[in-house]
């Protein structure tokens, strides 16, 4: 009788550290899972954080670009950029673009920034209204099209990377003594040999207004 009581205890006393270390291995495994979500979650708010600051980053050099007329060069053709002193940069036809503050602080990115004319060459009775606070007798304009293109890679030290696109359109007034009304005079832009205008007359100190006309991340919202 007493043999058998013993067996019995013996035997509870083996079921419950069973069953302990079965709780014991849930909970481990539980754990572990809470842990590497918990991981995830930091390395996807690190991730979002990285790209946040390099979009910002962007958005501020193609910001300070897009604030100086001297950037926007009007005597040039559809396709070319004006680009920095930089040979790792490639494509560029012209490299008088200054260094933004914003790139010249940005340690660690690699950056590329350029702005290249867009097509038409010449876009006549641009759709844009000044402010009423500098209402004018003509509600539209001859206008060229720029695109300020910024790049930021950070991914070499693990940061993050952007592209931005800040569309601008330049006002172009010709050499002379302004626009006739349409229908008055004749055209103030010199015409060459195939009946094309010629704007490469046109100064870039006259090009003193200068209008952002659209934002763009080309990974998102191309055109």
């Amino acid at each position: 009788m007493k043999s058998q009581s013993k067996t019995t205890i013996k035997t509870s006393h083996g079921s419950v550290l069973i069953l302990a270390l079965v709780f014991m291995l849930l909970l481990a495994v539980i754990s572990t899972t809470a842990m590497q979500t918990a991981l995830l979650q930091l390395r996807m708010a690190g991730n979002d954080q990285f790209l946040e600051e390099a979009f910002h980053k962007a958005e501020g050099i193609a910001d300070e670009l897009s604030q100086s007329p001297e950037n926007f060069l009007l005597d040039t053709e559809v396709g070319h950029s004006n680009c920095p002193l930089d040979p790792k940069i490639l494509n560029c036809e012209f490299r008088l673009l200054p260094i933004p503050v914003s790139a010249a602080t940005s340690e660690g990115y690699e950056i590329d920034y350029r702005i290249t004319r867009q097509d038409p060459l010449l876009w006549q009775d641009f759709p844009i209204r000044t402010s009423q606070a500098t209402v004018s007798t003509s509600s539209r304009f001859d206008a060229a099209i720029f695109e300020v293109d910024v790049r930021v890679d950070g991914s070499r030290n693990r940061g993050g990377s952007a592209h931005v696109v800040q569309g601008v359109a330049v006002r172009a007034v010709p050499v002379g003594d302004g626009i006739p009304p349409p229908g008055e005079g004749i055209n103030p832009y010199d015409i060459d040999g195939d009946g094309v205008s010629d704007i490469s007359r046109l100064l870039p100190s006259d090009a003193r207004t200068l209008y952002r006309t659209y934002w763009r991340e080309p990974s998102i919202d191309p055109l």
